[in-house]
């Protein structure tokens, strides 16, 4: 139970505006939707259409926004791993579109292979704070482009239990059916028609466009029965205003739209929309996932998304733009991970192991950040406060200038306390002796253990029956 008061950078006048002027826009201005089934869904709803621009009115914003779900659950093979969005938990998934990897040292690899994906699996099975898997933290180069997703979704499936996130490598509607057909081979028909087995990443063109892909994203898996979230991702002064309100604005305008189309499909559909805000630095001709100017904006989305709409949310945080596991990385990481926590956001990507603004995946900062995360949910529990905690019995029995040490109260709980996992507590002479005293090193020899001892863990029929269904869709294994 969280015992704290959320911070707020946004009044209730504030959001309001902020309602007001997405509604303007979404009247008056219109998004594009490069799709005609998109658009006739739309027309069939009343929507006013010009071309592939769809002007939404408000009664139909605030008819749809009635009827997405507050929270859902998303379920796992092992169905102890399940979790559910929306209830005040702290969920953690992968991060997702890096495409190099950051090897122990320092040294960037840009051709990233089938194994790489396998083995960063494996280290998110191992990892008690990441809570589901698959996604697209890397994107195999040795694998064709054309079956990239449908291979990596394959690899998440055998190596791991937790909740299975899509592919973001996955382009039109056969894809996405295909995809979705993979997990009805593991679930079955009717478990997958009515539960939630994965969620579609889809992301507008900012500014205030759905591409072909993204239309068809949120029809397939709306229709199927699946979430979608919605990640708009301006850049400050590239490709939304210069100004952090104006950025809001126009994600905000952007999720509402791609919300509105997959409330038609499906009414009642969840939809997670996703604070992925980002500063773009115009001195340097660059953006920063980690400027306490992005942190401002996702602090402002989600807070739209959570004490405006009352919608679950998910963030884009616990990033860094540092090129190495450094003290950047360290504080950039915490800055905003711990943030979007204190903000009760229920998802956050990119929180583990991602680095140089999104480009680079660490092994070894993914099990660092698995503590890091692990510290911030230790904190957002906040402080357990009743009559056995407020510890007066055990202060009246205790002699005055005596210790602690001995009484029940304290052998009682004397493991009952936070301990790190990858960071050195250990005083400076154990410190100093240990085989690994830095801690990228230390990571790194966990990991190599990790990988040597991850196995398959899906059933060997299903397995087969995956296989068969893969390789009659041309996929070669």
């Amino acid at each position: 139970m969280q015992l704290f008061s959320k911070p707020k950078f946004l009044s209730d006048s504030d959001m309001q505006k902020i309602h007001e002027a997405t509604i303007y826009l979404l009247e008056n201005k219109g998004v594009v939707f490069h799709s005609p089934e998109a658009i006739e869904i739309f027309k069939k709803a009343g929507a006013k259409i010009d071309g592939d621009i769809v002007y939404i009115s408000r009664e139909l914003v605030e008819a749809c926004l009635k009827t997405v779900p507050l929270s859902f659950k998303m379920e796992a093979v092992n169905p102890s791993k399940a979790v559910t969005i929306g209830t005040g938990h702290l969920i953690i998934h992968p991060a997702g579109g890096e495409v190099v990897l950051n090897e122990c040292g320092g040294v960037r690899r840009a051709q990233t292979g089938i194994q790489d994906f396998i083995n960063l699996q494996k280290i998110y099975q191992a990892c008690d704070n990441i809570d589901m898997t698959g996604y697209q933290p890397l994107s195999p180069t040795d694998v064709p482009m054309e079956s990239r997703g449908l291979r990596c979704l394959y690899e998440t499936m055998l190596y791991t239990d937790k909740p299975w996130l899509a592919p973001m490598d996955v382009g039109g509607a056969e894809d996405k059916r295909r995809e979705i057909d993979m997990y009805r081979i593991v679930f079955g028909d009717d478990f997958v028609r009515n539960h939630y087995v994965t969620w579609s990443i889809v992301t507008p063109e900012s500014p205030l466009v759905y591409n072909k892909s993204s239309c068809e994203s949120i029809m397939e898996f709306a229709a199927s029965g699946q979430p979608v979230a919605l990640v708009s991702a301006p850049m400050s002064g590239i490709t939304s205003p210069v100004h952090i309100l104006g950025t809001i604005v126009q994600a905000n305008t952007e999720t509402l739209a791609g919300l509105c189309l997959a409330q038609c499909v499906q009414p009642g559909i969840p939809v997670l929309p996703s604070a992925s805000l980002t500063y773009g630095n115009l001195k340097i001709a660059s953006w920063e996932c980690a400027s306490p100017d992005t942190a401002l904006m996702l602090a402002g989305a989600i807070q739209m998304y959570k004490d405006y709409y009352h919608l679950p949310a998910r963030a884009q945080t616990g990033v860094t733009s540092s090129k190495c596991l450094d003290y950047q990385a360290g504080f950039e990481t915490m800055q905003s991970l711990l943030l979007t926590a204190l903000l009760d956001v229920d998802v956050t990507s990119q929180s583990a192991g991602s680095m140089e603004n999104l480009l680079t995946i660490s092994f070894e900062k993914t099990l660092i950040d698995d503590e890091v995360i692990a510290r911030v949910r230790r904190i957002i529990g906040g402080i357990e406060v009743t009559d056995e905690t407020l510890s007066v019995d055990i202060m009246m029995e205790v002699k005055h200038g005596d210790n602690f040490l001995m009484h029940d109260s304290t052998l009682d709980h004397l493991y009952d306390g936070w301990q790190a996992t990858i960071s050195d507590w250990n005083l400076y002479d154990r410190w100093k002796d240990q085989e690994y005293p830095d801690i990228e090193k230390r990571a790194e020899a966990k990991v190599k253990k990790i990988i040597s001892e991850g196995n398959i863990i899906l059933e060997n029929a299903t397995v087969i029956r995956l296989k068969k269904y893969l390789e009659n869709c041309g996929l070669v294994l």
